[in-house]
C-alpha cells in the first residue's frame, strides 16, 4: 500500500514538473530569456527559402532587411501550423509613401490554450499564451544612388498566464545595388528594443542581430539566389542561410533553402534526416494580380511544420 501511495505520488511529481518544464519552454516572459518568437517564420514565402532571403521583399516576413521593400501596393496574408497547435497567423501591406515605399502588418502567435495547475497539482482554470507584433516601416532610395536604406518599428505585446511584457524594438538596415551583375548587398541590425511595461517576472533581453545578405539573379537560369549570415549577441559563431528561388514559365516559382541549423538539428537517426534537416521547401503561382505561395520547413528530428500565403497586387 505504502509502495502505491509511493508511485503515485512520484507520478504527480513528474507532471508537475514537466508541467513547468514546458511552460518555460515556451515562455518569452521569464527573466533573462532571448524572445524566441522573433526568430519564427510568419511567412510561408520565406519559410520556402529555409530562413534565407532577407533581401527577398514581403510584408509580412519576420526575416527581413528592412530596407527590401515590394514595389507598388501589394497586400499579403500567412497563416503557418507549428507542431503542438501553435499557429502563426499574419497579415499585411506595402504602398507607395511620398518618396519611398511605407508597409503595416500585423503578425500574430497562438501557443494554444493551456490547463493550469499549482505546485500541489491542483487545478487553476485554463490559459492562453500569444505573441503579437504591429509593424511599420519605410524605404526609401537615396537620390541618383543604388542605394536604399530602410527602418521598422514594432509594437511587440506577450502573455503567458498572469505574465506579460510589452516592447518597442526597431530594425535599420540598407542595400546596394549592382545593376549590370543583378546583385544585391545589403547590412541591416535588427531587434534593438526596449521593454516598457510588465511584472517583475516579465522581464527579458533583445537578441540583436547583424545580418550581411546578397542576392545575386544567375544569366543563364531563372535562379535567384541568396545567402544571409547572420551574426547575434548570444552566439560566438555566425548563422549561415542559403537558400533559391526558380521563376519558370507560366507564373510557377519554386524554392528552396537550408543553413549551417542543420548540424545543430542533426540527429543522426538516419541519412535522409541528416540530409533534409533544418531545410525549407516551397512553390508558388502567380495567376495575374494573385500570387499563391506554399512552403515547408523540416526539422531535424522529421517533424515538418506547413504554411500558405496569399498575396494581391493593386
Amino acid at each position: 500500500m505504502l509502495n502505491t501511495k509511493s508511485t503515485k505520488k512520484n507520478k504527480v511529481n513528474y507532471k508537475i514538473t514537466l508541467f513547468f518544464m514546458f511552460q518555460l519552454s515556451i515562455s518569452v516572459c521569464f527573466a533573462e530569456t532571448g524572445f524566441p518568437g522573433f526568430d519564427v517564420f510568419t511567412s510561408a514565402l520565406k519559410m520556402g527559402l529555409g530562413g534565407a532571403g532577407f533581401l527577398n521583399p514581403s510584408p509580412i516576413s519576420s526575416k527581413l532587411n528592412p530596407a527590401t521593400s515590394d514595389s507598388g501596393r501589394y497586400f499579403s496574408t500567412s497563416i503557418i501550423r507549428y507542431q503542438a497547435g501553435i499557429t502563426s497567423q499574419s497579415a499585411g501591406i506595402s504602398f507607395p509613401l511620398k518618396k519611398g515605399l511605407g508597409s503595416f502588418s500585423v503578425r500574430h502567435i497562438s501557443y494554444g490554450t493551456f490547463a493550469g495547475y499549482n505546485n500541489e497539482f491542483q487545478s487553476t482554470g485554463k490559459y492562453q499564451s500569444a505573441d503579437t507584433w504591429f509593424q511599420g516601416g519605410y524605404t526609401q532610395q537615396v537620390k541618383e544612388l543604388p542605394l536604399t536604406f530602410g527602418t521598422t518599428s514594432q509594437f511587440y505585446s506577450s502573455s503567458l498566464k498572469d505574465h506579460q511584457i510589452k516592447a518597442f524594438v526597431i530594425s535599420i538596415g540598407g542595400e546596394f545595388i549592382i545593376k549590370k551583375s543583378q546583385t544585391i548587398i545589403g547590412l541591416s541590425i535588427r531587434n534593438i528594443g526596449k521593454t516598457f511595461s510588465g511584472n517583475e517576472l516579465a522581464n527579458g533581453s533583445f537578441n540583436i542581430e547583424s545580418v550581411l545578405s546578397g542576392s545575386k539573379k544567375l544569366a543563364h537560369l531563372p535562379l535567384t539566389l541568396f545567402i544571409d549570415g547572420i551574426l547575434s549577441n548570444n552566439q560566438d559563431e555566425p548563422e549561415i542561410f542559403l537558400g533559391g528561388e526558380f521563376k519558370l514559365k507560366n507564373g510557377i516559382q519554386m524554392r528552396w533553402g537550408t543553413s549551417t541549423r542543420k548540424i545543430d538539428h542533426n540527429t543522426k537517426q538516419d541519412f535522409l534526416r541528416s540530409v533534409f534537416g533544418a531545410s525549407g521547401f516551397g512553390f508558388g503561382f502567380i495567376a495575374g494580380a494573385t500570387v499563391i505561395n506554399y512552403g515547408t520547413f523540416i526539422f531535424g528530428t522529421g517533424s515538418t511544420i506547413h504554411g500558405l500565403e496569399i498575396g494581391i497586387r493593386f
